[in-house]
């Protein structure tokens, strides 16, 4: 009796020990992933404010250093990456007035499309070796009407696709929303145009150093050459700011450029500090040149060139471990302060 007495406490206790350890397994799994779970929040505030950090160092520079010191010294398109403690800040800028601004494909106050920005996107396409009828469906996408483009999309073609999806007829907000459009992928807008051939050619010493430096890698990527951040108010006006317009937006700003004409400003850009301090220093690089109407071709593009740094895009990136935050914001550096922000 008194062995079995013993088997059965014996029984009884083993039970409440495997019972206890396993509530204690239960309780350290749960208490594990709080304490995760709590790292992974502390790690996203301070990547959180890291990156803000970041982005509040770039309105800095724009407010308080002169431009020009900006450009010469290249920070405004390639700034150094930050250590800090555990993460890592890196923030860079790009001034958007040098690009094309899709959103003025339709006038904002009639509704019409913009022929000369359609001009010059047709210019750009051809440079860029893609099809100029993509823009038709950015003229469907944007506008109010419901009549179709040549090569466009309205409502119905968005409700037969599959999934259907709806047509937006207002003003793209972000580069990505691109993506919606029939006709473009991720591809055609964030990938190297080039061909393979074509960038053999660019390695081959047909082009000086000083031209090698006017046309780099990143300007065959679409959407380093347009943007939808500008506003299409007439205070922003319509011009290029050939300060930071690349190499094929400049191409693309009259049918009379040719790529050595093109070049040859970059050039004169990149020895003159990165930037002009006025439109005026464009006429000794282009005298001599006759546009097609056969007036001088500087002629032809003051009306559609300026050299005001406007409109910045802000972005930001911070890493703490395996956690990261990204930043992006506009400074309108006239009235200065942020027009856009997302994280």
């Amino acid at each position: 009796m008194r062995s079995k007495k013993g088997a059965i406490i014996l029984m009884v206790v083993s039970a409440i020990l495997v019972l206890s350890i396993s509530v204690s397994l239960v309780f350290f799994s749960a208490a594990s992933d709080e304490i995760k779970a709590s790292r992974y929040l502390a790690d996203r505030t301070k990547a959180r404010y890291l990156a803000q950090s970041g982005m509040e160092a770039a309105v800095m520079l724009l407010t308080r250093v002169p431009i020009k010191y900006l450009y010469e010294f290249g920070i405004l398109f390639s700034p150094p990456p930050l250590p800090f403690e555990e993460g890592l800040v890196q923030f860079s800028l790009s001034e958007e007035t040098g690009k094309i601004n899709l959103n003025r494909l339709i006038h904002t106050f009639d509704d019409d499309p913009d022929l000369r920005t359609r001009e010059m996107l047709d210019k750009l396409s051809e440079s860029l070796g893609i099809s100029s009828e993509i823009w038709d469906g950015v003229v469907d996408w944007i506008d109010e009407n419901s009549s179709r483009m040549p090569n466009g999309f309205e409502r119905l073609d968005y409700e037969s696709l599959t999934p259907p999806r709806k047509i937006k007829n207002a003003r793209l907000d972000s580069l990505e929303e691109l993506l919606l459009i029939p006709g473009f992928d991720y591809n055609l807008l964030y990938s190297d145009l080039r061909t393979k051939r074509q960038k053999e050619e660019m390695s081959e010493e047909f082009l000086t150093e000083e031209e090698k430096l006017a046309v780099t890698d990143e300007d065959f990527i679409l959407a380093n050459n347009i943007t939808v951040l500008l506003p299409t108010t007439l205070d922003y006006g319509d011009k290029i700011n050939i300060n930071s317009a690349p190499y094929h937006v400049i191409l693309a700003l009259n049918q009379s450029m040719t790529p050595d004409i093109a070049r040859k400003i970059i050039v004169e850009r990149i020895k003159n500090g990165g930037r002009f301090e006025r439109v005026e220093d464009l006429k000794p690089i282009l005298a001599g040149i006759t546009g097609l109407t056969g007036a001088p071709l500087y002629d032809e593009l003051l009306p559609r060139i300026t050299v005001e740094d406007i409109l910045f895009k802000i972005e930001s990136h911070a890493a703490i471990r395996n956690v990261e935050v990204r930043i992006a914001a506009v400074f309108d550096r006239r009235a200065r302060k942020l027009t856009m922000y997302t994280e």
